[in-house]
């Protein structure tokens, strides 16, 4: 980390800065003395990589647009975050605008009083109508966060492994389980590699199978049936050796590595994949997450969300640069840059996204996503559902007990944050 003055004594103070910025957990990524007269709208934010690039870019241009304003992006360790954001309100200074994690960390930050109130902000927005609902975070009605673009799940798949077997990509779970064996069957290549971990990576990739029942977080124990079902349905992949027992362990990473290796006819992975996947050797598409029998696909929308601090002294001023994140012509940067899938109407609709084949299958599942439970405890549940289902893969659960574990301890869990849910 570099933070550059011009007079000696103000890059000695920066370097204090930096070691207390450090050991506090925060690090200045993109700090610049600012000149008088000019307003600088802080920004906490835990991007690496081409979001990161992205964001950085943004900011550039709402610089140039509107002269005398500064973005200082400031990158925070997301694991301390909610801490730190939780302690920026007793001292009366939240950044101006930050990022958060719109499943674990909205029900803490929103309770604990640091996000403002945006739903006049948004009332007000011309562009209000062409988001979907997943776009807004509410609380008792009143909109706190606003997500500009989304990361799904999906179906990838290796062209080359169906070919040989003449089979089609699936659109069910039922098909995706016969390709599967047939592929096993005729022992040169596996079926699925997806995470099976025992936590909201395993829970994600395993949700979908009953959300297009419309079975979630909030129903479980109504519909055990239902739940039950998907258990011995993962119990049959891994009797089969179609799902292999390794996927216990596997985060999204791993297994998206044993795709790679072209010896998968199959893998479970999201949008954020679609740059890897051009490094294959061996041909490949993408379909929407295959839906269960007699119901849709449909799969939790991922992704961060964007907050505008409480105790904000520029909030107008914050609002204006979130009004540019959440413009078609920056989603269609993040898309350019990250691969993830724009919500405002019309840059999702933009050729580069619509011309693209792989691109379609994740765009599509946008417009029918499912809405995640309303309770400050959401991440405790995922912990619950994605443990039941690793165990069942691993071997030390039967589906049935797997099914069990999971309604009554994410039941718990839910009675724990409150009792609510939808």
């Amino acid at each position: 980390m570099e933070v550059r003055m011009t007079r000696t004594p103000l890059r000695l103070l920066a370097l204090a800065l930096a070691v207390l910025m450090t050991t506090s957990g925060c690090a200045i990524s993109s700090v610049a003395a600012s000149s008088p007269g000019t307003t600088v709208l802080t920004f906490w934010q835990y991007y690496d990589g081409t979001q990161l690039e992205w964001l950085e870019g943004e900011a550039q241009r709402f610089e140039q647009d509107n002269p005398g304003v500064q973005i200082e992006l400031v990158q925070v360790v997301g694991s301390q975050q909610d801490q730190k954001l939780l302690a920026s309100v007793a001292t009366g200074s939240t950044p101006d605008l930050f990022t958060n994690n719109i499943v674990v960390d909205f029900p803490t930050l929103v309770s604990g009083g640091v996000m403002r109130d945006l739903t006049p902000y948004w009332e007000s927005f011309a562009d209000k109508d062409r988001f979907p609902d997943t776009a807004t975070w509410e609380d008792e009605g009143r909109i706190f966060n606003l997500m500009s673009y989304t990361n799904l799940i999906g179906l990838y798949y290796n062209q080359d492994i169906l070919d040989e077997y003449g089979l089609a990509p699936p659109t069910t779970l039922d098909e995706l389980q016969a390709a599967m064996e047939t592929v096993k069957a005729g022992g040169k290549y596996e079926g699925v590699a997806l995470s099976g971990a025992a936590d909201v990576e395993g829970a994600w990739l395993f949700a979908p199978q009953l959300l297009g029942l419309d079975v979630g977080y909030c129903n479980l124990a109504e519909q055990a049936g239902q739940v039950t079902a998907a258990f011995e349905r993962i119990g049959r992949w891994r009797a089969a050796d179609t799902l292999p027992r390794a996927a216990a362990t596997w985060d999204q990473n791993a297994s998206w590595q044993q795709f790679m290796t072209g010896r998968y006819a199959f893998a479970l992975n999201g949008n954020w994949q679609l740059g890897n996947v051009e490094e294959a050797g061996f041909r490949y598409g993408t379909a929407r997450y295959p839906a269960p029998t007699g119901g849709r696909s449909q799969v939790f929308p991922g992704g961060e969300g964007f907050a505008i601090g409480s105790k904000s002294q520029h909030p107008d001023l914050a609002w204006k640069f979130l009004q540019q994140l959440m413009s078609p012509e920056s989603g269609e940067a993040v898309y350019a840059a990250a691969g993830s899938i724009p919500l405002h109407e019309q840059a999702a609709a933009a050729p580069a996204l619509q011309d693209d084949a792989m691109v379609a299958p994740f765009a599509a599942a946008t417009r029918d996503a499912a809405e995640w439970p309303n309770n400050p405890n959401t991440a405790a549940m995922q912990k619950a559902l994605g443990t039941a289902v690793s165990s069942v893969i691993s071997g030390e659960q039967t589906p049935e007990d797997g099914a069990r574990a999971a309604i009554d301890d994410i039941g718990e869990a839910r009675e724990q944050g409150g009792g609510g849910c939808a």
